[in-house]
C-alpha cells in the first residue's frame, strides 16, 4: 500500500508525493499547479533524478535519528520515517509548502491561534541546552519541522505576541539556544550576520534574545513575508542540498563548482550565480568552515529565483576544536587564511566565469568585512572579540593578495582539525539587527 502527502503552495493544491511499497518515492504536479518548481530538483517537466523526491521531504527533517524519534513522539506519528513524521508536522516548514495526509484539504476558516507565555518560551530554551533533541514543545501545541542538526523551535509573531506555529499560522522566526560548552556562541552569530550585511551581503535579521533567566539567538525567516497582513505568508525557498536532489548526509559533498552548474541553468544572466559567490567570499573571510550545501538557500518566487539572505553564519575560528576546513573548498584549497587571489581566479576558470570579476568580487567582499571587522565583535567577551579581529584580519588579507601566501601557509596545519570533528554539521536553521538586541 502507498503513502501519500498533498501538496499545497499558497492555497492551491500543487500535487502529490507517492511513496510506493519499495520506498520509491515520486512527485506528480497538478496540471493547473502554480507555474513555480517546488524544487529546481523537481522540474515541471518531469525530469527529476529517482531520488530527488525523497531527498527533497528528508531535508525539511531534522539530521539526526534521535531527534527525529523524539518528533515522532511528541506528534503521535507511527513511526519516525520521514512521510510519517512530515504527515504530522508538514504544516510549518522550510519554504512555502504545507504538506497533509492523503485526501486531507487545508484547514478552512480562521486561524488556528496557540499562544505561547514567555515561561513556555523560556522553557524551551532551557530544555533545548540540557538535551539538544528536545525540539518538540512540552505541550504539543505545535505543529512543526526544521531541518539541521542544532536543536532549535519556531514561533509565530502575531500582532505583538507569540503563538506556536501551524498550517494557518505560519512561523514567523526561529530560536536556537546556544550549546552550553560553546562559549558565546549566540552572539557571535547574531554578529557574523550583521557583519554580512555590513560587508554588502544579504543575510538574516537575527539577535540574542533574552527572556527570563534564558537566552537565545532569534533569527527572522527569510522566507516568510512579515508585511502581508496579520499573520505571515508563506515564501518558497529551498536549500542547495535539495535543489540539488541530494539527502542531507551528503551535503558536504557538494562542491562550489556542482552548485555553479545549477544555478547557472536556472539563471543564465549570471546574477543568481554572483549572489551565492558573494556569500561563499563572506563564508571563507569570515571563516565559517561548516557552510555546506544547506547553509546556501534559495528563493523560488512566482517571477523570479534569487539566493536567499546568509544564515547559519559562526566564525570558528573561536572554537579551534571543530574542523577549520573549508566544507566547501575554493580553487583546490581548504584553508581559509590561505586562500589567495590564485585560488579565486583558479574557481573561475572551473566554473567559466570571468576571473578579474571573480576576483573583483572577492576584494570588494574582503574591503567591506575588514573595514567593519573591529566593531562587528563588541558583543564578545575581549579575548574572543581578538581571536576573530586577527584572524578574519588575515584572512581578508590574503584573499586581496594584501599578503603573500607563503606568509601563512607555515601555521595552516596548526588549525586543521580532523574532520569527524564538524559532529555531522553542528552548525549547519533570515535582514539584520545590532548583535544584541530583540526581534519582539
Amino acid at each position: 500500500m502507498s503513502n501519500r502527502l498533498e501538496a499545497w503552495f499558497d492555497g492551491r493544491h500543487a500535487g502529490q508525493f507517492t511513496e510506493a511499497d519499495d520506498g520509491t518515492v515520486t512527485f506528480d504536479y497538478d496540471a493547473d499547479a502554480p507555474p513555480t518548481p517546488i524544487s529546481l530538483s523537481l522540474p515541471r517537466d518531469g525530469s527529476a533524478t529517482k531520488r530527488a523526491p525523497a531527498n527533497f521531504l528528508e531535508n525539511l527533517l531534522p539530521d539526526h535519528g534521535s531527534t527525529r524519534r523524539r518528533l515522532a513522539d511528541a506528534y503521535g506519528a507511527p513511526s519516525s520515517r520521514t512521510f510519517d513524521l512530515l504527515a504530522r508536522a508538514g504544516g510549518d516548514i522550510a519554504g512555502g509548502l504545507i504538506l497533509t495526509p492523503e485526501g486531507q484539504p487545508l484547514p478552512a476558516g480562521s486561524a488556528q491561534l496557540r499562544p505561547v507565555l514567555d515561561r513556555d518560551i523560556a522553557a524551551r530554551i532551557s530544555d533545548i541546552k540540557l538535551d539538544s533533541d528536545a525540539w518538540a514543545p512540552r505541550e504539543f501545541a505545535a505543529r512543526f519541522s526544521l531541518a539541521g542538526t542544532q536543536g532549535k523551535f519556531a514561533l509565530a509573531r502575531v500582532d505583538g505576541s507569540w503563538f506556536w506555529p501551524n498550517s494557518t499560522v505560519p512561523s514567523t522566526h526561529i530560536l536556537k539556544p546556544g550549546r552550553p560548552d560553546l562559549r558565546g556562541i549566540e552572539a557571535a552569530e547574531s554578529s557574523a550576520l550583521h557583519l554580512a550585511l555590513n560587508a554588502g551581503v544579504d543575510a538574516a535579521r537575527a539577535a540574542v534574545f533574552e527572556i527570563g533567566d534564558q537566552t537565545a539567538l532569534i533569527v527572522e525567516r527569510f522566507d516568510r513575508d512579515l508585511g502581508a497582513g496579520l499573520l505571515a505568508r508563506r515564501r518558497h525557498a529551498e536549500d542547495l542540498a535539495q535543489a540539488f536532489g541530494v539527502a542531507s548526509a551528503n551535503k558536504y559533498d557538494v562542491t562550489a563548482k556542482q552548485i555553479a552548474g545549477i544555478l547557472t541553468r536556472a539563471d543564465p544572466t549570471g546574477r543568481l550565480l554572483r549572489g551565492f559567490l558573494a556569500q561563499l567570499v563572506l563564508n571563507t573571510v569570515v571563516g565559517n568552515s561548516d557552510a555546506h550545501a544547506k547553509n546556501y538557500s534559495v528563493l523560488l518566487d512566482p517571477d523570479s529565483i534569487t539566493m536567499a539572505p546568509m544564515y547559519d553564519v559562526v566564525p570558528l575560528a573561536l572554537y579551534p576544536n571543530f574542523d577549520q576546513t573549508l566544507a566547501m573548498q575554493v580553487g583546490g584549497q581548504a584553508l581559509p587564511q590561505a586562500i589567495t587571489p590564485n585560488h579565486w581566479r583558479k574557481l573561475a576558470r572551473t566554473i567559466g566565469v570571468d576571473e578579474d570579476e571573480i576576483t573583483d568580487l572577492v576584494k570588494g567582499v574582503a574591503e567591506r568585512v575588514a573595514e567593519h571587522n573591529h566593531a562587528a565583535w563588541d558583543a564578545l567577551d575581549d579575548d574572543q572579540a581578538a581571536v576573530l579581529r586577527a584572524s578574519i584580519n588575515r584572512n581578508t588579507d590574503v584573499a586581496r593578495g594584501v599578503k603573500d601566501r607563503t606568509v601563512i601557509a607555515a601555521g595552516a596545519e596548526q588549525l586543521r582539525r580532523p574532520a569527524g570533528s564538524r559532529e555531522g554539521g553542528q552548525f549547519a536553521g533570515k535582514r539584520n539587527s545590532p548583535p544584541n538586541g530583540s526581534l519582539r
